[in-house]
């Protein structure tokens, strides 16, 4: 008789919406009555599976390697409840697969004889850890919707307090800290010195360090502005927020202006001449200590000139830089991907395309009808102030606040419409480039070159004895150049002859370089493309 582990598992937020590790248990036991399958232990979880460091899990891994007799099966119901990080979930697949312990999800059985099956098994470990990025989009939005309309969102900043409104929704309100802000700006503007200003506040509340005494300074919250972002990254606008300014605006571009000096040259952006012989420079860190490392050139006892990568930390290591360029152009070249890959890419881009078709309908509509609110909204104010009932002051701000509102609505709008791009045309041309990598890499200017290797390799890289080593490379190319490997008996996770990936690069002489750096599925490279071909 066959004998069998289950596991099943929910997270703390799934146990909220009323998933239940019962429901999961009888499924499992019911499928092992079924196919006469003995179940040799039970394990229980209430972890996420963005990874396998998880007490349950350990316990089960130990038993496994430990158990004398043999465990042919680990059950659970959906892959979902395995794990949901792509990478990780090959490696461990890989680790049972050595025990000789086959990996199954009762709900979603994958015949793995059938080698076109490993693409069903990428799928289903592949939507998961795209499900999560895709909650972490609607957060981002939903954040994004609540600034737009005026509302702090996060912890208040020193001097306000976290409240709700009439209306139960979040919104911040001066405390008694406010009083500290006020005199920190009034001081400050006549000439008071940050560390006179400081000693001061220190007597009536706690102490300000002199990272938190500039950032108070620069906050256009105190006068009641609230940063809104398009993008995660990008740097924003401010408008007119719904909370209680501390001081003026008048106070607060004065203050402005006595930092300026010290703020350009702060907010200065660094300017670095990249040079095609050393390209590099930006992408390297020290095999030795750890630190970034740059580059130089040198001219030898016969007049030739030769560059060098080296580190000016540690001073141990110096490599020729041409020797570095060939081993990354080798690798470029490694990636070639396969039919079954490029059927997988097909697939990801038209279930992508699919499922945000319904959503740009919604969002459109949405947007058109908060557009036509907003314009309703400023006639009103139109009419109110020709009947005098509200100030010409209240007029001016809450018309601006609704233009550009307006404004940020009508620009969503023209990335919408920027976004709904021809699928078809896009996978021929993205597989077209991703099939010929290393000629776009070879030929492209030096700019496209760079955003390349960091879209591929989002890690720097380690370069010692003519190979290189790195701590992750881009998930969707990962995942498309072992599709066809699936998880077979080497097992290995070497995927480059000339580079060696590991999810704990060791420096020599230090600590690991990150212990506790996650990997993430990324789609930046799938985007990549789209960006590259839209500058042709």
């Amino acid at each position: 008789m066959k004998r069998a582990i289950l596991m099943v598992r929910v997270s703390s937020d799934e146990q909220a919406k009323g998933y239940s590790l019962d429901i999961q248990e009888k499924s499992l036991r019911d499928y092992c009555n079924r196919n006469n399958i003995e179940i040799v232990s039970v394990y229980r979880e209430d972890h996420s599976a963005q990874t396998f460091n998880r007490p349950e899990f350990k316990k089960l891994l130990e038993f496994v390697k430990t158990a004398k007799s043999k465990i042919d099966y680990l059950f659970f119901t959906t892959w979902d409840r395995f794990s949901r990080n792509t990478t990780d979930a090959y490696e461990m697949l890989r680790k049972l697969n050595k025990l000789n312990i086959e990996v199954q999800a009762t709900e979603q059985y994958i015949d793995f004889a059938i080698p076109e099956n490993k693409l069903l098994l990428a799928m289903y470990l592949s939507y998961p850890h795209i499900e999560n990025e895709r909650r972490g989009i609607k957060i981002f939005d939903g954040v994004k919707a609540a600034k737009q309309a005026g509302r702090w969102s996060g912890k208040g900043p020193y001097g306000y307090k976290n409240t709700r409104d009439e209306t139960n929704k979040p919104i911040i309100v001066p405390d008694e800290k406010a009083e500290i802000v006020k005199k920190i700006f009034t001081d400050f503007s006549k000439g008071k010195t940050q560390v006179e200003i400081r000693l001061e506040c220190k007597k009536l509340g706690p102490a300000i360090s002199k990272s938190q005494f500039s950032r108070i300074l620069s906050n256009p919250a105190y006068i009641g502005k609230v940063l809104v972002r398009d993008k995660k990254n990008d740097k924003g606008y401010y408008i007119n927020g719904i909370h209680m300014p501390i001081i003026s605006s008048a106070l607060f571009e004065k203050i402005q202006l006595l930092l300026d000096g010290n703020k350009k040259k702060r907010n200065m952006p660094k300017v670095q001449t990249i040079k095609e012989e050393l390209y590099l420079r930006s992408h390297l860190l020290c095999p030795n200590c750890g630190n970034n490392m740059t580059g130089s050139a040198s001219k030898s006892k016969t007049g030739h000139k030769h560059n060098y990568y080296h580190c000016n930390h540690c001073h141990k290591i110096r490599f020729r830089a041409d020797k570095a360029h060939e081993t990354i152009l080798s690798i470029i070249s490694e990636i070639n991907f396969s039919k079954n890959a490029n059927e997988l890419y097909k697939l990801m881009v038209k279930k992508n395309f699919q499922e945000k078709r319904p959503q740009r309908k919604n969002s459109e509509e949405s947007v058109r009808h908060e557009i036509a609110l907003y314009e309703k909204r400023m006639i009103n104010l139109q009419d109110d102030y020709a009947d005098r009932k509200i100030s010409l002051e209240d007029y001016n701000t809450s018309i601006e606040r609704y233009r550009q509102k307006v404004r940020a609505l009508q620009l969503e709008t023209k990335e919408n419409e920027a976004k709904q791009t021809d699928y078809k045309g896009f996978l021929k041309s993205g597989i077209n480039l991703l099939s010929n990598l290393k000629n776009y890499y070879v030929s492209t200017d030096l700019i496209s070159r760079m955003r390349l290797l960091s879209s591929i390799f989002p890690e720097k890289l380690i370069f010692e004895e003519n190979k290189s080593r790195t701590l992750k490379i881009n998930e969707a190319v990962r995942l498309l150049l072992t599709t066809d490997k699936g998880f077979n008996e080497k097992g290995t996770t070497q995927i480059f002859k000339n580079l060696e990936l590991s999810p704990q690069v060791e420096l020599r002489g230090i600590e690991p370089l990150s212990k506790h750096i996650r990997q993430k599925l990324s789609t930046c490279l799938f985007h990549y493309c789209l960006s590259a071909m839209n500058r042709k």
